[in-house]
C-alpha cells in the first residue's frame, strides 16, 4: 500500500510499532516515553514529546515525514519554529537533516518497526468503499470505547456549533439577544426554510419588539409584514387585515422593510410545518417573553422552557388556517412535544453551551449536555443505519454525535482519527 503522513501520524500517535530496542539510524538507543500532543495546526507534528536517547531525558518536538528529503524541501532547516524538534521520524531512512544551527536532528526509521498485518488493517479500512467502512468490525468494538466516541463526538458538534455562534456573535456586536433570535429563528425554519427565517431575524428590530412587548398583536403584524406576508394578501379576513393596518403604520413610522413572501416554501411539506405556522409560533415567543436568552441563560432544566414554550398564545385565526389565504379544519397549533425537542437540539442547547464556552464557566456547558442527554434520541435515517451495524443510540446526545461522525469523519474518511476504526485496526 502507499503510505501516507497521515498514516505515519496514525502510527506514531498510537504507538503502533515495536516499542523495545529502538534505535536511531546512527544507531543510538531511543526510548519513546511520551509521543507529544498531536498538532493539527502549524508547526512540527507533536508537541512537547519525551525521549531517552542513550539514557539521555530529552523534551522537545517531532516532525514526521514519509521522505527525510522533505525536511529541507518544506524548508523546515530555515524555520525557527522547528528548532525545538529533537526526533525526526521517517518510513524510509535515507538523508541526515539538520536543524537552523547546524544540529544533528535525532532520527527513527519506522518501516523495519511495522508489522505488515498493520498496514493490511489499515488498508482494509481506508479501501472500504461500503456507506460505512468500519461495518464490518463493528460489532467487535467494546461498548464502553463506542460511548468514548459518541461524548467526543457530541461535543465536537456542539463545539462546531459554538463558531458559528460567535461568528453570529461578531457580526451582532456582542448582543447575545440578536444570537439567540438567529438560532431560534433557524430552528423554526427547519431544513427547508431555514434561510428564509435567519433572513427575516436579520431585519427584525430586538429592540422595537422588546418595546411592544405587551402587545402581542403589534409583534405577530411586525412578523408577518416583515416576512412579506401581508404585502401579498389578497383576502378580506378581518383579522389579517388588522395586521395589514398596523404593520403599515410600524413600517411608515419605523421605516421597516421586508423580505418576498415568494422566498417561502411550502411544497412538499406537512402543513403542520408550512413556514406560516411556525411564524406564528415564533412571534408568539415574542409576543409572551422579550428576552428569550435570558430565559434559557437561567433555566435550570428544560421543563422551566418547556413551560415557557406552553403559555405561548397564538392567534385565534391559526387554529382554522395553515395558510393566510385558506381556511383549513380545527387543528392545535400549540408547539408539540416532537418539535419542542428540535428547539432544543437546535437552539436552547448550543445556545447555552456557546455561552458557557465564550465566557468559560463551565457549568453552563455542563447542564448543556446534560439537557440533550434528556432528550430522547431522534429518529432519521442515518442513525437507523448506524443503529442497524450495531452503534446503539439511546439520547439526543448521542444521535447528535452520529450526525456529526457522520459528515465529519465518515464522509471524509478519518477512519483513522476516530476511536472506532482505531479499536478495529489495534484488535489483534
Amino acid at each position: 500500500m502507499r503510505i501516507s503522513e497521515h498514516i505515519l501520524h496514525f502510527i506514531w500517535r498510537y504507538r503502533l510499532f515495536a516499542p523495545f530496542d529502538l534505535r536511531c539510524t546512527n544507531g543510538d538507543e531511543i526510548e519513546v516515553v511520551q509521543t507529544g500532543n498531536y498538532n493539527t495546526d502549524a508547526g512540527p507534528d507533536f508537541l512537547l514529546a519525551h525521549l531517552r536517547i542513550n539514557g539521555q531525558d530529552w523534551h522537545g518536538h517531532v516532525e514526521i515525514h514519509v521522505d527525510p528529503n522533505d525536511w529541507n524541501q518544506h524548508g523546515h532547516q530555515k524555520n525557527k519554529a522547528y528548532n525545538a524538534v529533537v526526533l525526526h521520524v521517517v518510513w524510509e531512512a535515507g538523508l541526515d537533516c539538520f536543524l537552523e544551527d547546524g544540529t544533528l536532528i535525532p532520527c527513527l526509521e519506522l518501516k523495519p518497526i511495522v508489522e505488515e498485518s498493520l498496514l493490511q488493517k489499515i488498508e482494509k479500512l481506508l479501501q472500504n468503499n461500503h456507506w460505512l467502512p468500519c461495518s464490518y468490525g463493528m460489532n467487535q468494538v467494546p461498548d464502553y470505547q463506542k460511548i468514548q466516541v459518541l461524548n467526543r463526538m457530541g461535543i465536537e458538534r456542539l463545539e462546531h456549533r459554538y463558531k458559528i455562534v460567535v461568528l453570529m456573535l461578531n457580526s451582532y456586536r456582542g448582543d447575545w439577544e440578536r444570537v439567540c433570535l438567529g438560532m431560534l429563528a433557524g430552528a423554526f425554519g427547519m431544513k427547508v426554510n431555514k434561510q428564509s427565517f435567519q433572513d427575516l431575524s436579520q431585519i427584525l428590530s430586538l429592540k422595537l419588539i422588546q418595546k411592544m412587548k405587551n402587545n402581542p398583536e403589534n409583534i405577530q403584524a411586525l412578523f408577518f409584514g416583515q416576512s412579506g406576508f401581508l404585502k401579498s394578501y389578497k383576502g378580506d379576513d378581518p383579522y389579517i387585515l388588522k395586521l395589514q393596518a398596523n404593520y403599515g403604520y410600524l413600517k411608515k413610522t419605523q421605516k421597516l422593510i421586508e423580505l418576498s413572501a415568494f422566498q417561502w416554501k411550502f411544497m412538499r411539506m406537512r402543513p403542520y410545518n408550512f413556514p406560516t405556522i411556525k411564524l406564528a409560533q415564533l412571534a408568539a415567543m415574542y409576543g409572551r417573553f422579550a428576552s428569550w436568552f435570558s430565559l434559557i441563560v437561567e433555566a435550570n432544566s428544560l421543563d422551566e422552557l418547556k413551560g415557557y414554550c406552553q403559555q405561548l398564545e397564538i392567534p385565534e385565526f391559526w387554529n382554522t388556517h395553515f395558510h393566510l389565504e385558506k381556511e383549513s379544519v380545527r387543528h392545535n397549533t400549540r408547539i408539540t412535544e416532537q418539535f419542542f425537542h428540535l428547539l432544543a437540539i437546535n437552539s436552547f442547547v448550543p445556545i447555552l453551551f456557546s455561552y458557557g464556552k465564550y465566557i468559560g464557566n463551565q457549568q453552563y456547558m455542563d447542564r448543556a449536555l446534560h439537557w440533550l442527554e434528556q432528550l430522547k434520541p431522534e429518529v432519521n435515517s442515518v442513525c437507523r443505519r448506524y443503529m442497524g451495524f450495531g452503534l446503539d443510540l439511546f439520547n439526543a446526545l448521542e444521535t447528535q454525535a452520529v450526525l456529526h461522525l457522520r459528515s465529519a469523519y465518515c464522509n471524509s474518511k478519518r477512519c483513522l482519527e476516530c476511536g472506532i476504526g482505531v479499536s478495529i485496526i489495534r484488535k489483534d
